[in-house]
């Protein structure tokens, strides 16, 4: 019976942490507050390698190394990883994105990612960035991670 309780906690946990994930709150510029909490200092902080293609180039590498298996190899997400191409995330500075990669954010399965070398780390978020100019007015950008999984 006690073993019935904690499987019947977990799984009501897991499926609240997960609605709580895909029905994130932005902030006034659009950026979901798990990113926006990013402290002034760290949302301040500039890409040392923005807008460098060398760096745009490693940066996918890098993607398809770590982040693709959860956020897919379009980065549109899959169940609960984000769609990083929607503008909660693209809205974010590069500092709120690289303080939110160094931190994670485990309530909604995001494993902090400070492990990995702070350049690799910029170079990952300049890849990130170049998606929505690459993406252009593709309106997969905008699907959401359920939308995504229907359409495959």
């Amino acid at each position: 019976m006690k073993r019935l309780l904690l499987l019947t906690t977990l799984l009501c946990t897991s499926l609240a942490a997960a609605g709580a994930y895909h029905d994130r709150d932005t902030d006034s510029r659009g950026v979901f507050q798990v990113i926006a909490k990013a402290p002034a200092k760290a949302r301040d902080r500039n890409n040392p390698y923005e807008g460098r293609a060398d760096a745009v180039a490693c940066g996918e590498k890098l993607f398809r190394q770590h982040c693709a298996e959860c956020h897919g190899e379009d980065a549109l997400g899959r169940g609960r990883a984000a769609n990083l191409r929607l503008a909660g995330v693209q809205n974010a500075t590069p500092g709120e994105l690289a303080w939110f990669l160094r931190s994670g954010n485990l309530v909604h399965g995001m494993p902090p990612w400070g492990g990995i070398p702070e350049q690799r780390r910029w170079q990952i978020i300049a890849y990130l960035k170049s998606l929505c100019v690459a993406a252009g007015s593709d309106a997969s950008k905008t699907r959401t991670p359920a939308q995504h999984e229907e359409a495959e």
